[in-house]
């Protein structure tokens, strides 16, 4: 972050309410602005099997910028959700183009990354049988099927490659 006012239409860093930056979004879009709130998307374990949320990548943070050159950032401080904008000895802190679109750039890649799978294993990942007659038993993910699993577990022993259903499956 820079504190350079130098650009024509400089990027802010808006500081938001607890758990109000969908809110502070909207409400800052309605007035004209342009809003950037970078999201992550991660796995969670459901019910019915693993499913992806997103949540905010940084937590009570956006960034804004003017959407028209004669417009002021003097309203952002008093939109809903918005607790005022980041400043340095009084000068609001800004975020230079190439710092953002690294940001959006990141959570562009980390999104498309899950796209492409159905559940968050890997080959190699430290895995728990949470559910299911193996209950409590560790293993090592050996192979990853779209509904299932394969797990080298100890057994008696030796090692068994058991395939379990990818619900019943947590990463340790």
């Amino acid at each position: 972050m820079s504190t350079n006012l130098s650009p024509i239409n400089p990027w802010y860093v808006c500081l938001c309410k607890p758990r109000r930056e969908a809110l502070a979004v909207r409400k800052l879009e309605e007035q004209g602005y342009e809003v950037f709130l970078p999201m992550l998307t991660q796995w969670e374990k459901a019910r019915a099997g693993w499913t992806k949320r997103q949540q905010v990548m940084f937590p009570r943070y956006s960034f804004v910028r003017c959407g028209r050159p004669e417009q002021s950032i003097g309203p952002i401080r008093s939109t809903p959700g918005v607790s005022g904008l980041v400043s340095f000895g009084g000068i609001p802190a800004t975020l230079d183009e190439a710092t953002l679109a690294a940001i959006r750039s990141l959570a562009e890649r980390q999104a498309a990354a899950l796209d492409e799978k159905v559940h968050p294993f890997h080959a190699g990942d430290s895995v728990e049988i949470a559910a299911g007659p193996l209950k409590g038993l560790s293993g090592i993910v050996s192979a990853i099927a779209e509904e299932r699993v394969v797990v080298m577990l100890s057994l008696l022993g030796r090692e068994k490659a058991v395939a379990v259903p990818a619900g019943h499956v947590t990463l340790t």
